[in-house]
Parts: C-alpha cells; sequence; structure tokens
C-alpha cells in the first residue's frame, strides 16, 4: 500500500467514526484530491458523496478553498508568495530563483456577469489609467461615446522554473484586439513585480504572432550585428540580461507548413536550395509507395499528408514528418521507378537537418515522468552510433563549450545563409516575389536566428550562475497550452470560458497544486504520471472570515 492509499483510508476511517461530518478536519492532500476530483466531474463527485461510497469534503468546504482570494487582474501579491515558497523548498542555491516566462492568449466567451459577492459587472477589459484617458480623448475626436470593450481573450503569463519545479500562472489580464505596446507593458509590469519578489526572470517565451514580433522590436537589442532582438537589459535586475525565444514547437509547424505549401496545397511556395526543388510531393509519394507495408520506418498517415486547418496546427505531425525516419525512408526508396521525377537529396538533408534543432530544443524529460507519445525516429532507430546522437541531442545542457551549440550557430544557421545567397545568385530573371518563394518566409528565419541566440544565451547563463544541468525544454511553451487545456476541461462541452469563470478555474487549479492532471488531448506532449504521487502536506490557503461576512453583507444589499 502506497503512503497516499494508507493516508486516504486512514481518513475514511477517521470521517466514519464521527457523528457530526462537520467535525472532520481534512488533510491537505485529500482536499487537493477532492478539488481535482470535483473538477472533472462534478456528477460524479455528488454520486460518490451522495451514494455513501466515499466520505469526501463538503461541496461548501471546497468552494472556500478555491475562493481563497478575490481575483483581480494583472499580479498579486499571494500567488508571487506561494511561487516564492516553492523556490525556498528547492534548495538554497541562486539559480533556483531563475524562471522563464511563457505568454499566450486564450478566447474566451464575451459577456458580462454580476460577481455576487461585490455586484461588480465583469467582462469588460481593464485598461490602465492612462490607456483609459487616450481611449476617452479619442472618441471625443471622433465624436463618440466612450464605451469599454468587452473582452474576448485572456492574455496569461506564466513562470516555469529553469531548474526548480514551479509551473505557475504569474498574471492575468482581460483583452480584446491586443496591441504590441500594450503587451510590452503588461510584460515589464509582470517581470518588476516578479523581480521584487525575488523571482528572476531569466526570459521571455511567445510564439510568433505579429504581435510578439513586434514586441520584441520594441526592446533595445544588446547584441547590434544581428537583426532580431534575441535579448535585452533586464531594467528590473541592473545589468542582469532577458533573453527572448520564439517557441520551437511552432517554429516546426511552421517551417512544416512552408514545406506542404512547396509544389502543394496552397502552392504559395516553390522551395529551391542549391539547385534542387524541396517539394512536398516527395512526402506525399512516400506515403503511396509505403502505405500497404506491413512494416514501415515512418509513421505517416493520410492526416500527415494532407494538410487540414487542424493538423496543420498540430504540432506531433509536423515531429513526424520532419523527422530522421521519413529521411531514412525517402533515401531508401530514391531509386524507385515514380521517385526518379524528384530531386531528394537536398530535401533529405533539410529534414535531417530540423530533426536535429528540434531535439536540441526539445530536451527528453528527466523528472521520471513518460510522454504519451514518442518521437518516430527514436522507436525505429537500428544505429547504435545514430540512437547514441539522438540521445545526446536531447540531453540536459551541462557545458559552456557543449557541441551542440556549435551545430546550432554554425550549422543550422549558416544552412539558412547559404541558402538566401543560392537564391541570391541563382542565374535566370526572378522578381523579389519569386525569390521570396523560394524559402521559408522572413519571418520564420528570424524567429529561427533569435529562437537560437536566445536559448542558446539563456542555457550559458544559466550554467555560468551555478546550475548543473538546463534541459531546454523548459524553454518551450507547452506548460502554458497544458494549462488551457486544463481551463477547457473544467468547463466540459463548453470550451471557451466567461472571463469569471475563468478567474474562478484559475483558483481552482492554483488550489490543486501538482494533483491536478494535464488534459491527454491537446497540441503538446504531455507527461503521463509514472509511479506514486507526493503527498503535500503544506496548508491550502483558504476563504478568511472577514471575506465570508463581506459577501453575506453584499448578497444582502443586491436588489435581486
Amino acid at each position: 500500500m502506497t503512503q497516499l492509499q494508507k493516508l486516504f483510508w486512514e481518513q475514511q476511517r477517521r470521517a466514519l467514526s464521527l457523528n457530526d461530518s462537520r467535525g472532520m478536519r481534512w488533510h491537505p492532500m485529500l482536499i487537493r484530491l477532492a478539488l481535482h476530483l470535483h473538477s472533472l466531474s462534478d456528477s460524479a463527485y455528488s454520486f460518490l458523496g451522495e451514494s455513501e461510497i466515499l466520505v469526501l469534503p463538503s461541496k461548501r468546504r471546497l468552494y472556500d478553498y478555491c475562493h481563497f482570494i478575490e481575483p483581480k487582474e494583472g499580479c498579486q501579491e499571494e500567488f508571487l508568495h506561494h511561487i516564492r515558497e516553492k523556490i525556498s523548498k528547492c534548495g538554497t542555491e541562486d539559480h533556483f530563483s531563475y524562471v522563464n516566462v511563457m505568454l499566450d492568449e486564450m478566447h474566451i466567451r464575451s459577456g458580462l456577469v454580476v460577481k455576487r459577492s461585490t455586484g461588480e459587472l465583469i467582462g469588460y477589459t481593464q485598461l490602465n489609467d492612462c490607456e483609459e484617458e487616450l481611449k476617452r480623448m479619442q472618441d471625443d475626436i471622433d465624436s463618440k461615446i466612450y464605451k469599454p470593450k468587452l473582452a474576448t481573450k485572456v492574455l496569461v503569463y506564466l513562470a516555469n522554473g529553469v531548474t526548480s519545479n514551479v509551473k505557475d500562472v504569474v498574471a492575468v489580464f482581460s483583452t480584446d484586439i491586443l496591441s504590441a505596446s500594450q503587451l510590452y507593458e503588461r510584460t515589464w509590469e509582470v517581470i518588476y513585480n516578479l523581480e521584487d519578489a525575488g523571482i528572476k526572470v531569466l526570459s521571455i517565451t511567445c510564439d510568433g504572432a505579429s504581435v510578439n514580433r513586434k514586441f520584441l522590436l520594441m526592446n533595445e537589442s544588446l547584441e547590434k550585428k544581428i537583426k532580431y532582438t534575441y535579448y535585452t537589459k533586464n531594467l528590473a535586475a541592473g545589468s542582469r540580461p532577458l533573453f527572448f525565444i520564439l517557441d520551437p514547437p511552432h517554429l516546426l509547424k511552421t517551417v512544416r507548413n512552408a514545406l506542404g505549401n512547396s509544389f502543394s496545397h496552397k502552392r504559395t511556395r516553390k522551395l529551391w536550395k542549391n539547385n534542387e526543388y524541396l517539394s512536398w510531393k516527395v512526402i506525399e509519394e512516400l506515403y503511396k509507395l509505403t502505405e500497404r507495408d506491413k512494416f514501415r520506418c515512418h509513421k505517416l498517415t493520410k492526416a500527415h499528408i494532407k494538410l487540414t486547418s487542424f493538423s496543420c496546427m498540430t504540432v506531433l505531425y509536423a515531429t513526424q514528418v520532419l523527422s530522421n525516419s521519413v529521411a531514412s525512408s525517402i533515401e531508401a526508396i530514391a531509386g524507385h521507378e515514380k521517385m526518379k521525377m524528384f530531386q531528394t537529396s537536398e530535401l533529405i538533408k533539410f529534414i535531417r537537418l530540423m530533426n536535429r534543432f528540434f531535439d536540441c530544443m526539445n530536451g527528453k524529460e528527466t523528472s521520471g515522468e513518460e510522454a504519451t507519445y514518442d518521437r518516430q525516429e527514436e522507436e525505429n532507430r537500428a544505429q547504435d552510433e545514430e540512437n547514441e546522437k539522438t540521445v545526446h541531442d536531447k540531453a540536459p545542457y551541462t557545458k559552456l563549450d557543449d557541441p551542440r551549440f556549435d551545430f546550432l550557430h554554425n550549422d543550422f544557421l549558416s544552412y539558412f545563409s547559404e541558402w538566401k545567397n543560392d537564391i541570391d545568385s541563382r542565374p535566370g530573371l526572378f522578381s523579389d516575389n519569386e525569390k521570396n518563394r523560394m524559402i521559408i518566409s522572413h519571418q520564420s528565419l528570424g524567429a529561427l536566428e533569435t529562437t537560437v541566440h536566445g536559448v542558446a544565451g539563456a542555457i550559458r547563463f544559466m550554467i555560468a550562475a551555478g546550475a548543473p544541468s538546463v534541459n531546454a525544454r523548459v524553454f518551450n511553451q507547452d506548460p502554458l497550452e497544458q494549462y488551457f487545456g486544463k481551463v477547457r476541461r473544467a468547463q466540459g462541452d463548453n470550451r471557451n470560458p466567461s472571463l469569471k469563470t475563468f478567474q474562478d478555474v484559475r483558483l481552482n487549479l492554483h488550489a490543486q497544486g501538482l494533483v491536478a492532471s494535464s488534459s491527454q488531448k491537446g497540441n503538446t506532449e504531455v507527461q503521463k504520471r509514472k509511479g506514486i504521487i507526493e503527498i503535500d502536506s503544506s496548508d491550502l490557503p483558504v476563504m478568511k472570515s472577514s471575506r465570508k461576512e463581506e459577501k453575506s453583507v453584499a448578497l444582502n444589499l443586491l436588489p435581486f
């Protein structure tokens, strides 16, 4: 019997021995489990309690634990204090204090909800004093009546510990159409609050949306030789650098989509390098020729080949297309009669290059958890040398002169520089538009360069700061995507919560802590629990008596 099972049955025995359930003092771990079970299914929780199969904390008691503070936009001291406590439990070394802050928007259902405790209307975007005054002035100029906008999205900031186990949302802002200036102000507000709380911000991770790229350019670059801003001065921490990273899984999807549109699908690209075309038709032909084979080296299916709005956004499909197994399969059947019409050598080189880039940027999990899916090349490696190379690429970084840095800077980035030079020197008359179609977009090129320099710089900084090892995976956005999945799962069939509901679910997930499991559906490599769930005996914050009294008074004052 595990320690958790033993604790559970001891709590059940104690609860059954009481004449009045109100006298039961539940262990914090049981409260967390009850909150998680209730969030998965309210009806199942009610059935277990009402049928007396199990004795569980009442829903009223759970309410106090998942409404321990009044949720507000921006950073709240209670959440920052909780993160600081988690860091202190990891150790006294300075490197535990560093976090990677990731940001992204999530769509919500627009509409107004009355908060019963205060009578406040929830659902409007919250502007600061300066932004609100500018909006009023603009409406006066346009002779319009000032009306606050309804929120259609929430901007969420999540702190992911670089060497610690911190994975906590630190700030939430309601938004409508987010501008780069608004993103700049909110991001630096979060950074200042974290630094004031003793939490050191090492890097910022976001996807490649246009507003995010504009935000990066608004920051002064400390590397003048590079066109793109990959690190700047952390204004909240003296001379310490702040690194910028564009999410590697999103970049892999973007590159795969560009290849998918080369002579296929939208046909917006005619990728060309080293006197060879890189065509998606080769991938399609590979699938057709091996479709009926019982044993295949690759994992290609129709979903991988026929790109739709769904498959274009799926990271798993991109990793399985741009993999060593696909490159080896193309190489093996290159002499087939139906493949002779295609040029394949440069495509094979390109696929292998992207595969190794993603391995270097997406290190293997080392926490003892097992991933729910594995990359195809890990399952079908036949050569020990190739397998050893892949394992090394996914291993944590431990040295300042790690050879993977040399690959990323000199081999990977140089490949795209040579690609641009090949197009510029290609014989024939080609317009600028035609030349742009021969290579992936300039936005993707800039994002790749920013990410390589940002991740390499952040890892080197941490190793120099005393970190024994750094896993490159901490710099991707998977934890934030998984958090969004938890929020949506809590809504059942309703995938887009209102602003008020999002705030309530955030408090609930915070109370659950590490007990809250990630949704098995989604666009990330979800980590599957392996082994025993550790018992967390730390006290849970609970709604204070003063708040209960204020809420009761407010309810009596409402006109309905």
